[in-house]
């Protein structure tokens, strides 16, 4: 039994808190068994059970009782292979879910969100029975969700509201075109109002107290973004999203907590935007990679409808250019030029304002032995049709063995270590979006050094999607390699995963090729 004084309650927010406790004496082979009661004022709390997780499970059991006359549905996801017991009791008004014997879930590289497949039971309140035998239901359906959601005082009905900001107005007066209005509006809620680092999908205190305030949730962010694109007389909506991390939705049932935050929808000049004012190095035209790939529900009385989304013509895209001198000692002093586009552009932004120093070291330093960055420097963008700029300048040592150096050209790919290296996979490999990645070398070799040029070669998967090359040459003292590598598959089903492991086997295999060379005595 555990001991009262080991069980801690720590406040995360206003809403919820972390129950926290310890299991002494806990070793390998340990059985954890614990139970809990939870009662709640409201529905709010009515989430999803979870039967899996990272730990195995031999048994897992759950009750769950609806006060009166109210109705709720439910869904079950698990695997086919495993068992669920489910017992509704209706005379007590509980419903009994159990599964035994479930094994842990791990996490696997790129895979979608761990919810996307653990074994659980999801809720959602359906309906009220009124006293006079009647009944009253609860967005049974996408087009009962959108209209109760533009009603809502927290939500819809703030859309049309005039805000009287002074500022707004003259900031679209310069701009004659939708897009140029859209885009000054999207820069200008991101520069004015601070993400509090909430999600979040309604404005409880209304869009007028989140402006005064100046910080909101990405509910209240980009509700207030909708409302002031509307007032500038551009098409706008708001857009319920489950982001990648968060899961997929239920397209069968309105389960509106399956969504986790609001972003906006715009045609401008007859082009359509998703917009997320929280990703702040996403330009507006790209969208958010958190929702590449998923299944979203723009909210609308009239065209009320699910999305797919989809990375659409943009890529991760690199160019580096690499230009250097090796001495008669193997070190190689160099300059590499990086240009990142598109996503690639956005996810490093996102990276080096975080922590610059993390970012070189995994970038640049870790997974190449023997290499050190002496200088590290970025052009910031100055708008967002510019691509990231960094150069960095580093030294390489190769070591001699057996009369020989052998130099590895496989730099700042990205491309060092095959990720795929399970037997078997359990989830999907989910990239997010394609790529498209170029590297050209141009590295002095001193005289008196014989290079023993490989094979050059090209690797196509089975469908086309992957493409992997490496050009090695040697002309007038300089040893010229070019690696490019172009794969516009972005999900990979468990089905086709053995296919694709083997491909990137021999891919990285092919990459990490050496290029030896011999000094001449």
């Amino acid at each position: 039994m555990v001991d009262k004084k080991s069980i801690f309650t720590e406040k995360q927010n206003n809403y919820y808190s972390l129950v926290k406790f310890a299991f002494p004496g806990v070793k390998p082979g340990s059985i954890i068994e614990y139970h809990y009661v939870s009662i709640m004022k409201h529905f709010g709390g009515l989430d999803e059970w979870k039967f899996q997780s990272d730990l195995p499970t031999l048994k897992s059991s759950y009750i769950v009782q609806v006060i009166p006359r109210a109705e709720f549905t439910y869904t079950v996801q698990k695997a086919s292979q495993l068992r669920i017991h489910v017992n509704n009791m209706q005379g007590e008004g509980k419903v009994y879910f159990e599964m035994n014997n479930v094994p842990a879930l791990r996490i696997e590289p790129y895979m979608d969100a761990q919810r996307d497949y653990i074994q659980k039971v999801i809720f959602q309140l359906s309906g009220f029975a009124s006293t006079n035998g009647g009944k009253l239901s609860i967005n049974t359906t996408w087009k009962s969700l959108a209209l109760e959601l533009m009603s809502d005082k927290q939500y819809g009905a703030q859309l049309d509201k005039d805000l009287k900001i002074e500022d707004l107005k003259s900031l679209c007066v310069p701009e004659s075109s939708e897009q140029g209005r859209m885009r000054a509006i999207y820069e200008f809620v991101k520069k004015n109002i601070k993400w509090n680092g909430y999600d979040g999908k309604y404005a409880p205190d209304g869009l007028k107290a989140v402006w005064d305030r100046r910080k909101g949730s990405a509910g209240e962010m980009n509700l207030l973004l909708v409302n002031f694109l509307k007032s500038a007389n551009i098409v706008a909506h708001p857009v319920l999203v489950a982001e990648r991390d968060f899961g997929k939705i239920d397209s069968t049932y309105p389960y509106i907590d399956r969504f986790n935050k609001t972003v906006a929808f715009a045609i401008a000049d007859g082009k359509q935007y998703l917009l997320d004012v929280t990703q702040e190095n996403c330009p507006a035209g790209l969208i958010p990679f958190q929702l590449l790939g998923t299944t979203a529900f723009l909210v609308d009385k009239k065209i009320y409808n699910l999305i797919k989304i989809s990375p659409g013509i943009k890529f991760y895209k690199n160019t580096v250019s690499i230009t250097g001198e090796m001495n008669d000692k193997g070190l190689v002093i160099a300059e590499a030029h990086v240009k990142s586009f598109d996503y690639a552009r956005q996810v490093r932004l996102d990276e080096i304002s975080k922590d610059r120093r993390k970012f070189i070291t995994e970038k640049f330093e870790n997974p190449y032995e023997g290499l050190s960055v002496d200088s590290f420097l970025i052009m910031t963008p100055k708008n967002d049709s510019v691509p990231l700029e960094q150069i960095v300048r580093y030294k390489q040592q190769f070591n001699e063995s057996g009369g020989f150096m052998f130099l590895n050209s496989n730099l700042f790919t990205g491309l060092e270590k095959n990720p795929f290296t399970s037997s078997v996979r359990f989830t999907n490999v989910n990239f997010g979006y394609p790529y498209d990645i170029t590297v050209e070398e141009k590295i002095k070799i001193p005289a008196g050094i014989k290079v023993d040029l490989p094979e050059n070669k090209m690797m196509i998967s089975d469908d086309n999607k992957i493409q992997a090359a490496r050009q090695v040459s040697f002309e007038n003292g300089e040893l010229i390699i070019v690696i490019r590598f172009v794969q516009t598959t972005t999900l990979v089903t468990t089905n086709a995963y053995n296919d694709m492991k083997e491909f990137y086997k021999k891919m990285i295999n092919m990459l990490n090729e050496p290029i030896i060379l011999k000094p001449q005595h």
